[in-house]
């Protein structure tokens, strides 16, 4: 933590030493469309970046942020079920994909900056919401790389070394958001890891 409840914002180097060099996805001010009103967001990709990475173990990716068409802002009151199937009113919430997890993906929420959990078999029948994922893009980030960073400990076939390190890696997560235990991804992950 960065002092009492303060979510800790993972440095650049720090994630480079779990991702690998060049590893983060950093995009230049002008490149990042406007819809992308969450300033938090905007300076954590500008400034440090987010991994664009793979985490074989929980089958999560985001090696097409570097693509150059990771900024497609989606319609989020479509994409969640909040609006009515007939209503063909221009959009006015926007989120951004930043990662895949097996067949779900994850969100960034273009004003408030949290990233939510979707899963894109519910979106035309309202069920595509699944909770949040992390607070924020640094947040998820974060975690991510603590994962990373435990890859080894968390794949062990010695189930006492990783039960252990996922006691731990839940434990750690709340350096970075306080509500992890709250995230429905995260829980997910857990339980995946338990298996």
């Amino acid at each position: 933590m960065t002092g009492a409840g303060v979510p800790r914002v993972p440095e650049r180097a720090w994630l480079e030493a779990r991702f690998g060099a060049d590893s983060l996805w950093r995009p230049a001010a002008a490149d990042l469309p406007p819809e992308l009103t969450d300033e938090a967001s905007r300076e954590f990709l500008t400034t440090i970046g987010f991994p664009a990475a793979t985490i074989d173990l929980i089958a999560f990716r985001s090696t097409s942020l570097a693509d150059g068409e990771a900024m497609h802002a989606f319609d989020a009151d479509e994409l969640f079920g909040r609006r009515q199937p007939d209503d063909d009113a221009p959009p006015s919430t926007f989120c951004f994909w930043v990662g895949t997890w097996w067949d779900q993906e994850l969100m960034l929420d273009a004003a408030t900056g949290g990233v939510d959990h979707y899963d894109p078999s519910g979106w035309d029948h309202g069920e595509g919401y699944q909770g949040p994922a992390a607070a924020s893009l640094a947040a998820l980030a974060g975690q991510l790389g603590l994962l990373s960073e435990r890859r080894e400990a968390l794949a062990s076939d010695d189930t006492e070394v990783r039960d252990a390190a996922v006691a731990d890696l839940r434990d750690r997560l709340r350096e970075f958001d306080a509500a992890a235990d709250e995230s429905s991804f995260w829980n997910a992950v857990f339980e995946h890891l338990s298996e």
